[in-house]
């Protein structure tokens, strides 16, 4: 596989998804996992959760690198707990989601 921008790979699911094809879906999960993308899990809704956020990351830093730091960082933002770590369910999905969010805009506090 060759190596997709996160956003690339996360639009495709999302179209997987919106046409019902769980069996392409689960073949993108199993295909990306090669991506070398540490932390993913394996199931088809936490992949996309996760990758929703990194993707989210990346567009927000600019620069896939920069966004893998932040997200493996831990952040007074968060409670001194690591973005990453907080990707295991929707509830962390989303408050690291909002705190990319206010990155974006310009609120850092």
């Amino acid at each position: 596989m060759t190596t997709k921008p996160l956003a690339e790979v996360y639009e495709e699911l999302k179209q997987l998804r919106r046409e019902g094809d769980n069996a392409g879906l689960d073949a993108l999960v199993r295909q990306a996992m090669g991506m070398g993308i540490p932390g993913l899990p394996e199931s088809p809704a936490g992949f996309v959760r996760q990758l929703d956020v990194r993707a989210l990351a990346e567009r927000v830093f600019g620069d896939p690198a920069k966004a893998q730091v932040w997200l493996n960082r831990p952040n007074k933002s968060l409670n001194g707990q690591r973005p990453a770590d907080l990707l295991q369910d929707d509830l962390g999905a989303a408050v690291v989601r909002e705190t990319l969010e206010q990155i974006d805009h310009g609120i850092f506090a």
